[in-house]
């Protein structure tokens, strides 16, 4: 589908849009396009964009769109994702005219809940076994199973200005944004947006008239429900609001038989839970290492607020840790 007839026809007209940076328009835009042209030409198979339906990876679908038509979109089922996001993603798609594959764990070894009772232990900030096993896995069986054995370019949405975490783990990648995919051997990741800005990101789905899913507005985030990045401000804003949330009651189960914490290792999500229903303060199990203060943390040899390694959380208007102000909507 060519970009003109994305949606809303979104033209030339459109770039005039306030608030639009000249020089997103005339380099950053202008050298992802590149990019995906130039991946696009080497591909034997279509390009896989790994798609949530967040923000970045919808801007990562209408830039593949302006440049081929030989593109698949892949969603990683999880089976923790809130309530909404498949049929978003499935109605997106379908709406964009763009074909659509889903993997789910049960092509690998079976749910979050399997495995923790397999490793008598909740995914972390380090063995961070759920991406793994729940996503990437399944993912490859699923291609491997349909276009056999090839070289797969998997274009992400990952932008080096989503957080401190994000700079540091792919600077090297700015200059030239493609890595061998440690999981996927002899295969390729590829990182088209990697410098664009928040602004960017929202000028060029207001110029493209794309969606985005109401979970930004409630919570700031989009994808899974449970994670190990997750700080506990995140499960409080979501139990605020559904304070009977399946997934959490099942979490909260394996905390009590397993009597092992699942947030960050530090926090169990029944205490958090308890604070929302009681007012009873949740407090760590151990002390946390990293510092006194559960909202910093030690990266890179420096001290600094979890926000800006895992990214804000916006409610309200504003980070719910940092105070930092959300960014203005675009006009």
């Amino acid at each position: 589908m060519a970009a003109e007839s994305i949606v809303n026809g979104a033209g030339a007209e459109q770039l005039s849009l306030p608030g639009v940076d000249a020089y997103f328009l005339t380099q950053r835009l202008v050298e992802s396009r590149r990019i995906v042209r130039e991946i696009a030409a080497k591909s034997k198979l279509p390009l896989f964009i790994q798609f949530s339906g967040g923000r970045d990876s919808m801007a990562m679908l209408g830039l593949v769109q302006e440049v081929t038509d030989n593109y698949i979109c892949t969603y990683m089922a999880t089976g923790l994702e809130f309530k909404g996001v498949i049929p978003f993603v499935k109605e997106t798609c379908r709406k964009l005219g763009a074909r659509l594959m889903i993997s789910n764990p049960g092509m690998h070894k079976g749910n979050l809940f399997k495995r923790i009772e397999t490793f008598q232990s909740f995914p972390g900030l380090i063995a961070t076994w759920c991406c793994r096993d729940l996503k990437l896995r399944p993912q490859k069986k699923m291609l491997i199973q349909v276009f056999g054995k090839g070289t797969f370019y998997k274009l992400e949405g990952i932008r080096l200005s989503e957080s401190v975490r994000r700079k540091y783990m792919y600077k090297e990648y700015t200059g030239n944004p493609i890595r061998e995919d440690g999981e996927f051997r002899g295969s390729y990741e590829v990182f088209p947006i990697i410098n664009w800005t928040d602004r960017d990101v929202l000028n060029y789905l207001e110029m493209k008239g794309l969606p985005t899913m109401r979970h930004y507005q409630e919570f700031g985030l989009s994808g899974c429900a449970f994670c190990p990045f997750y700080q506990p401000d995140i499960y409080k804003q979501v139990l605020g609001k559904y304070p009977d949330y399946p997934l959490y009651k099942r979490v909260i189960e394996w905390e009590n038989r397993l009597d092992k914490p699942s947030v960050g290792g530090y926090y169990f999500l029944r205490d958090i839970k308890r604070e929302i229903l009681t007012g009873v303060r949740a407090v760590p199990v151990a002390p946390i290492q990293e510092a006194a203060s559960p909202c910093m943390m030690m990266f890179e040899g420096e001290m600094v607020l979890t926000c800006n390694v895992y990214g804000h959380t916006f409610l309200g208007g504003e980070c719910v840790r940092c105070k930092e102000p959300a960014p203005e909507p675009v006009s």
